[in-house]
């Protein structure tokens, strides 16, 4: 089985049970590792700001097309990766709010590299 992170709140505590209540009756034997989450493993408040208000825009006026627009095609350029559903590969993306600081920021230098490629500069923007 492929290990799973889950952040649990109060809100999502009940589906935990449950998907470990479904492992277990399917036979299999759930390990779970608990530690606290760390507030530096996701990305600022300014690093966020960053991203949407100064790096999707500038692209966003190099391309036309809306931030949101320029999100999605980031998401699928830099974030893409494969799930198995029932045994078949299914494309699947990650959304930015679950990389870590790291992840982010190679995140951010593979746009800025790729758009660079097509002419863009965030001096335009």
């Amino acid at each position: 089985m492929k290990p799973r992170d889950w952040i649990v709140s109060k809100q999502n505590l009940n589906q935990l049970m449950i998907y470990l209540e479904e492992l277990i009756k399917e036979g299999k034997t759930p390990q779970v590792t608990i530690k606290e989450k760390v507030s530096g493993d996701k990305r600022s408040v300014e690093a966020n700001k960053f991203l949407w208000g100064r790096l999707y825009k500038s692209i966003s006026q190099f391309t036309g097309y809306l931030p949101m627009e320029v999100h999605l095609l980031c998401g699928h350029l830099f974030l893409s990766e494969q799930k198995t559903i029932n045994g078949v590969q299914v494309p699947y993306v990650r959304s930015t709010t679950d990389l870590t600081v790291e992840e982010f920021t190679f995140y951010i230098q593979n746009i800025e590299s790729y758009f660079a490629q097509l002419g863009w500069s965030i001096e335009q923007g």
